[in-house]
């Protein structure tokens, strides 16, 4: 018997156990517990103070042309003439 299919019944094993214990658990729950305890909770009012906050942000875009038309590359320097690429 090859490994594979001893991992797959092993795992299908488990799972059934599981299922098992599962139904066992909840075939054995009582739900017929009459034994609540509720807590009751007063609330207070409280006031929180409003603070308004404002801010402003200016961004400055710096562009360059580049002669050949296109994008530049990033890093900024480029070299005449070369080779290369993608």
């Amino acid at each position: 018997m090859n490994t594979r299919a001893r991992w797959t019944i092993g795992i299908l094993v488990a799972l059934v156990i599981g299922l098992a214990v599962g139904l066992i658990i909840v075939a054995g729950d009582d739900s017929n517990d009459s034994d609540t305890n509720s807590i009751s909770l007063e609330s207070s009012p409280t006031t929180i103070p409003q603070t308004t906050v404002q801010t402003t942000t200016q961004a400055t875009i710096s562009t360059t042309t580049n002669q050949s038309g296109g994008t530049p590359a990033p890093g900024g320097t480029t070299t005449p003439g070369g080779s290369g690429g993608l």
